[in-house]
């Protein structure tokens, strides 16, 4: 089913493509990619490069021509899904973003509402548990999973659905996954404001940090298509949020009225205190 790349006269047993990918990434390393990584506190990336852009250049390429050479496309998504899941159950960052990628870039138009159980099944097992890999999957998989019209609503059911889980990594991408569709609020989905709120309204009680901003986040964004539903939510629970929680919820409403829910926020979390 897979062939060698760059073989011309006699054939050769065929690579294991996700071996074949790893030697692939690790040709791209460099000590000025690794540093990069080890300054975010990301120790067991090889050190592919990563531009400033949100594409990872390097791995997306290295991607695209490992999954055109073994020629992947042929196979069923099926195959080319669990291929994505046991790079992104690597150690290594980079086999864990070419993972994101693959699902992004060359699987994207083919992610299911059924796919949320693979992936719940990933944050389970602490496969997504660094900050920097969990926000590219939230923007670059999940968010694409909702991009698409047909099925958005078994998705948004799926994703509320997490905002209770054991792994606070799974619960920010609960959160995090409605930033695109947040600003447009029930424009998007009839209920969606809704449904954001009710995960919000749960993880909000979590004191971890990655918690506490992705609920103000996604508040934030919330804010622009229903301003008085996220107000009166905000006040509603402003004894629960942290200070920056509360900076990231208020920041797209004017001056006046964001100074006085943060002094609102201010009281209640005193009172708390005290």
């Amino acid at each position: 089913m897979f062939r060698q790349p760059g073989i011309v006269g006699k054939p050769r047993a065929p690579l294991d493509p996700v071996a074949d990918l790893k030697v692939r990434l690790a040709r791209e390393s460099t000590q000025h990619g690794r540093a990069l990584w080890y300054r975010r506190g990301s120790a067991r990336l090889r050190g592919v490069p990563i531009a400033r852009h949100p594409d990872v250049v390097k791995i997306r390429s290295c991607v695209r021509a490992w999954w055109a050479e073994h020629g992947l496309e042929s196979c069923p998504t099926a195959v080319g899904k669990r291929i994505a899941v046991v790079l992104i159950e690597q150690p290594m960052i980079e086999h864990k973003l070419a993972g994101i990628v693959l699902l992004q870039d060359l699987l994207g138009t083919s992610l299911r509402s059924s796919d949320l159980a693979a992936f719940a099944r990933l944050f389970a097992a602490g496969h997504l548990a660094d900050v920097t890999v969990v926000d590219w999957f939230i923007t670059k998989v999940l968010v694409t999973l909702l991009d698409r019209l047909q099925g958005r609503r078994d998705v948004v059911r799926g994703l509320v659905a997490w905002r209770n889980a054991e792994s606070m990594w799974q619960r920010r991408a609960a959160c995090l996954a409605f930033l695109e569709l947040a600003p447009h609020g029930d424009a998007a989905l009839a209920g969606l404001a809704e449904q954001i709120l009710t995960v919000c309204a749960t993880v909000v009680w979590s004191p971890e940090r990655f918690d506490q901003t992705a609920v103000g986040i996604v508040l934030r964004e919330l804010s622009r298509a229903a301003p008085d539903v996220v107000e009166a939510f905000f006040r509603r629970h402003a004894l629960l949020m942290s200070k920056e929680c509360a900076r990231h919820a208020v920041a797209k409403y004017p001056a006046e009225q964001r100074a006085t829910l943060l002094a609102h926020h201010k009281r209640a979390t005193s009172l708390r205190i005290a």
